[in-house]
């Protein structure tokens, strides 16, 4: 199976020249960003591929991500990557985009018996002056420690991973505001970051206590990462969330953010299980 035909990758021709649509700067600017605010410690650029090795239990941490076309052989490629993830103690993830650079690679994996996964939609949308009207809650600036202790309790991450979330954020180049949403109890109902990259900011690690849910804690603390993202000067906000999430994606739509682009998983099915 692939990912769904609203964004499928498009027809290429042998020029492997991609439309228009699929060049826009837009995409290729959230893409960046993104990157930039999950970036690993453990990294090897080979061949137009960014290969990330972070213990995470996150896939886009420990994920090869692709940046441009290859000169070498794709079973070349995955031999190397393969030897590489082993030496790390990591299965092999590849993580493909429906806005490419690399058209084929997908279709190519999926004849080798790579299995299909975890897709994802990018939502963005302009971003505007904002007006905070939800007084009942203190939003908190924290450092990464606190904000990586308190999104994996909520998560019920396990410590391994809690440290590897915190050491990832404090290596990050990029700007980022680690916010805790605060009760009049003073006890933390939701957590969320805004990753600031130029005119763009992106919302990250947006969790609520699973006994606080369905109270508009994490409606909040959207409205106040947003307002905070405006405030700093950036125009587009976007963020990435599960097809299947649908009350997060009803939430986000609710505040104009739109479907941009996809990303999807492929691993080898010897991996599929890990």
């Amino acid at each position: 199976m692939s990912t769904s035909a609203l964004f499928a990758p498009p027809q290429m021709t042998a020029s492997r020249t991609p439309p228009a649509d699929v060049r826009d700067s837009l995409r290729a600017r959230l893409e960046e960003a993104a990157l930039n605010a999950t970036a690993v410690g453990a990294q090897v650029l080979y061949d137009g591929w960014l290969v990330r090795f972070a213990h995470s239990s996150a896939k886009r941490a420990r994920s090869v991500n692709v940046l441009g076309l290859s000169t070498r052989t794709l079973d070349e490629r995955l031999a190397y990557c393969s030897s590489l993830y082993a030496r790390h103690g990591l299965p092999m993830v590849l993580r493909i985009t429906s806005i490419g650079p690399d058209f084929f690679l997908d279709a190519e994996l999926e004849s080798r018996g790579y299995t299909f996964t975890d897709e994802t939609r990018v939502m963005c949308m302009p971003l505007a002056p904002m007006t905070r009207v939800r007084g009942d809650l203190q939003f908190l600036t924290v450092d990464a420690s606190r904000f990586a202790a308190a999104v994996g309790e909520m998560r019920g991450s396990r410590p391994e991973h809690v440290d590897e979330h915190r050491t990832r954020l404090q290596g990050l180049a990029v700007d980022i505001l680690p916010v805790l949403a605060m009760d009049a109890a003073g006890r933390c109902v939701a957590a969320g970051l805004a990753a600031r990259d130029g005119d763009l900011v992106g919302l990250f690690d947006i969790v609520t206590d699973p006994g606080q849910r369905r109270k508009g804690y994490a409606g909040a603390l959207v409205e106040h990462l947003l307002a905070e993202g405006a405030t700093g000067g950036a125009t587009t906000a976007y963020l990435q969330v599960e097809p299947e999430n649908s009350a997060a994606r009803a939430l986000y739509g609710r505040y104009g953010f739109k479907d941009c682009y996809a990303y999807w998983y492929r691993l080898p099915a010897e991996h599929a299980e890990a």
